[in-house]
């Protein structure tokens, strides 16, 4: 065989092991992903929509954080617990869980659109809110943006509360791209959402405890669902597109507002700019527990919450 033939052949398997092995790996989660008890869909402008719902009340909307894995399942351990006394909404942000995962441009504005049209055409009336990290930044403009729609939002450990909001450098913006492209970013996309990868970014992000195998397998599932677009929001993370300053917006809040966080979230540095932002500033802090609370204590961030909501 001619040295051409050979290098072409090595050429054509360093290419086609990839794409296999990544078509494996999104055919097998597909099979196993099944529709969830209660979830509905919105078919929004960009996509459509899952979310979940539960109880009968006054509305309260949920929106988890932006992480690889997220979905509305980072609510599971309290959705009823707050069901007993409101109608829940917990969605799946597109590009997240069993929504669906396009390739546009992600960032904290698209997620701030996405909130204002959810209330408007399916909830359909002033709501109290709770979100987590990026989507706290999102949720705090949307309120800022729309104050008629909230009675009240609850923001656990919100990120942009700092004086300096960090852009991304020329390595991450190549990072991006490369995240985004076909064979090497869905490679690099079904390493950073193995479960043994999950595992580890709750343990070095400082998000909760790690999760059990069974909810660590949702997690998983919530990943691979809608194939592999969960890859493009990952990469605007990476390039830092959800980095919004809110320090001025929390500010300028016409609505009332609390964050909440774990008293073992990683060095506690952003509480600390929390308090940073006035004496008023409404905090609480919730003890054994880190930057997603409501995983970590589920009971003490429900008590609470329903606390400051009466």
């Amino acid at each position: 065989m001619r040295k051409s033939t050979k290098l072409l052949l090595a050429l054509g398997a360093a290419v086609a092991t990839p794409i296999i092995i990544n078509h494996t790996i999104s055919k097998k989660a597909a099979q196993r992903i099944t529709k969830r008890e209660n979830e509905s869909i919105y078919n929004w402008e960009y996509g459509d929509i899952r979310y979940l719902t539960a109880g009968e009340g006054a509305p309260l909307l949920l929106i988890h954080g932006i992480y690889p894995g997220a979905g509305a399942l980072e609510f599971k351990a309290v959705i009823d617990k707050f069901a007993q006394d409101y109608k829940v909404y917990a969605l799946d942000l597109l590009g997240f869980g069993y929504s669906d995962k396009p390739n546009i441009s992600y960032s904290t504005y698209l997620y701030v659109r996405l909130i204002k049209d959810f209330i408007d055409d399916i909830i359909g009336a002033p709501v109290t809110a709770a979100a987590s990290l990026h989507s706290a930044a999102a949720l705090a403009n949307c309120a800022k943006l729309n104050p008629d729609d909230f009675t009240k939002i609850v923001l656990i450990s919100p990120t942009g509360t700092t004086e300096y909001v960090e852009m991304a450098t020329d390595v991450e913006g190549h990072a991006k791209k490369l995240f985004e492209s076909p064979i090497a970013g869905t490679s690099f996309y079904h390493a950073l959402t193995s479960k043994r990868a999950l595992e580890n970014i709750f343990e070095y992000e400082g998000l909760a405890a790690t999760p059990d195998a069974q909810t660590l397998d949702e997690f998983y599932l919530s990943a691979h669902a809608e194939g592999v677009g969960g890859k493009y929001p990952i990469a605007a993370l990476i390039a830092k597109f959800f980095n919004t300053d809110i320090k001025k917006t929390l500010e300028e809040l016409a609505i009332p507002y609390h964050i909440i966080t774990g008293d073992e979230a990683p060095c506690n540095n952003n509480f600390i700019h929390w308090k940073g932002l006035g004496e008023e500033t409404a905090t609480s802090l919730i003890e054994g527990a880190q930057l997603l609370p409501h995983m970590d204590k589920p009971e003490e961030f429900y008590n609470l919450v329903k606390e400051l909501l009466q």
